[in-house]
């Protein structure tokens, strides 16, 4: 990746690594060498102290132990001159310092001539403490010499080392800061690599998750903030999955209701064109033979007189039968409707409906059978039932085959419910129309169904009857035709003592 956060990390670690060491390499070259310095004076101050204090209480073995271990921690030399009659010094404690390079120095103070010093650094009556280069040893040293009652010392220690030191320990740092810098950055680039991993891992995740893909989880097992982060993208990724499924599912509902509701605007565009067509004719006809009527055409022709008024009667019976259907089919569906329930012969009611029909056969060779118990008792709304029969039996007259067949059946099924079908030979119903020819003005075969005057509602008020009873309808194609169904349940009491359906 072009802007990775491992190579960002690691970048930040190594520069911070360099700075460091670039820092105290710095520091070493302007701080180190003042601190050893001031160290050493004061190393050299606690050994004055100790030299006076022994001089005037007077020297022990523990005094001198303590004398020589200050010296060899410090790298101090002390030498002590007592004035007597020998007139020569005597050294307390040495730290192997050349008397010879110190000679001069110290005869120089014992007989009053003073110190040629580069620095002085405390100048008292007891004692001067100074820094000065001694050229026989090429060396820089910190001394004091003093006098403590009747004897005289010098205490010198080497600063020769400070310098060398610092640029040894310098040389090291830089050596060792290149060395732990490249190790450095391969350990980083480890490290930042696994602490980034879970960081790509989700990464990716989220980019999937960006596509729509919600079958891919993070499955670290990780109980810190990573993992707490890929519990939550994960718990992201099934919300995100089930309001996106439940969008879809609206999106297709949203779409199927549009679908509907065009289909049903369409059909209601035809049902109010065939209405239109069904009542333009009578209101036509009623309007000609009443102005005909007033006008006195028929006065002197009784018989003329007479027909005008059956036309007129005739058109007014068909408005009305439209009308009639069409607030029947509202009050159906809308539950407004109050059923009146008893107990009938349905045997009875289809050869009722038989012989009343017959007349629908017109100009077809067609033979009607009925196969059904001499009694079959069902508990219904008789008069409603009559209306589903009589469209069944209707729609079967002008589809039927010519010559053809009818059949009517009636039988109680194993459940106890029972069922009344009517089947015509003819064209089958195209399996795309067999679960529309249920809604409300809705056609298959429009120009036939114009011809005799078919609305498109007496299947849709078949389906409300049949709701309201609680049953069922249906239709289905046979091989020679269709058959249409519909299936009324048995009263309470029947019902328990009925065994399951079985088709």
């Amino acid at each position: 990746m072009k802007h990775s956060i491992r190579m960002r990390y690691t970048s930040v670690l190594v520069l911070a690594l360099t700075a460091i060491i670039g820092c105290v390499v710095l520091f070493n070259c302007f701080y180190l060498e003042s601190y050893v310095t001031s160290q050493k004076k004061k190393a050299v101050q606690e050994t004055i102290s100790l030299v006076e204090n022994y001089v005037e209480s007077g020297w022990g073995d523990d005094e001198e132990v303590t004398l020589m271990r200050m010296c060899a921690t410090n790298n101090i030399g002390v030498y002590v001159y007592y004035i007597g009659d020998s007139m020569l010094p005597q050294v307390k404690y040495s730290m192997n310092y050349n008397w010879e390079s110190l000679s001069k120095r110290f005869e120089s103070y014992l007989w009053g001539n003073g110190i040629q010093a580069d620095e002085i650094y405390e100048k008292t009556d007891s004692h001067v403490l100074y820094r000065v280069y001694d050229s026989r040893m090429n060396s820089t040293q910190i001394e004091c010499v003093g006098k403590a009652g009747s004897a005289r010392y010098i205490i010198s220690t080497s600063m020769e080392g400070i310098k060398e030191s610092v640029a040894l320990t310098n040389r090291f740092l830089i050596y060792g800061g290149i060395a732990g810098a490249v190790l450095g950055s391969f350990l980083i680039y480890f490290i930042s690599r696994r602490l980034t991993r879970p960081i790509l891992q989700m990464s990716s995740l989220a980019e999937q998750m960006s596509e729509l893909n919600f079958q891919v989880h993070y499955e670290g097992k990780r109980q810190d903030e990573i993992g707490a982060l890929g519990e939550s993208m994960n718990r992201m990724s099934e919300r995100l999955e089930t309001t996106i499924s439940e969008l879809k599912e609206a999106n297709v509902q949203l779409a199927k209701d549009i679908e509907r509701k065009e289909k049903i605007d369409e059909m209601r565009r035809e049902f109010l064109s065939n209405v239109s067509h069904e009542l333009k004719t009578p209101i036509a006809l009623i309007q000609g033979y009443s102005e005909g009527l007033k006008d006195g055409i028929a006065d002197d022709d009784p018989d003329s007189r007479d027909f005008y008024c059956d036309v007129i009667i005739d058109e007014a019976k068909k408005m009305n039968h439209i009308v009639k259907r069409l607030l029947n089919l509202d009050e159906l569906e809308s539950g407004n409707m109050t059923l009146s329930w008893e107990e009938f012969d349905v045997t009875e009611l289809l050869r009722g409906v038989m012989q009343a029909s017959a007349v629908l056969a017109g100009d077809h060779t067609c033979e009607v059978t009925l196969d059904s118990p001499e009694e079959l008792m069902v508990w219904a709304d008789e008069f409603m039932l009559e209306e589903v029969i009589q469209n069944y039996l209707s729609n079967a007259y002008h589809y039927v085959s010519d010559p053809g067949h009818i059949w009517i059946r009636a039988f109680r099924r194993d459940d106890g419910e029972v069922e009344i079908s009517v089947r015509n030979t003819g064209n089958q119903i195209p399996e795309a129309d067999l679960d529309q020819v249920w809604d409300k003005f809705y056609k298959v075969d429009k120009a036939r169904t114009r011809s005799y005057g078919g609305s498109g509602i007496g299947l849709s008020i078949v389906k409300a009857i049949m709701n309201s009873h609680g049953g069922s309808c249906g239709v289905r194609n046979c091989e020679d035709g269709v058959e249409f169904w519909c299936r009324l349940k048995p009263k309470a009491e029947e019902a328990s003592e009925v065994k399951p359906a079985s088709d």
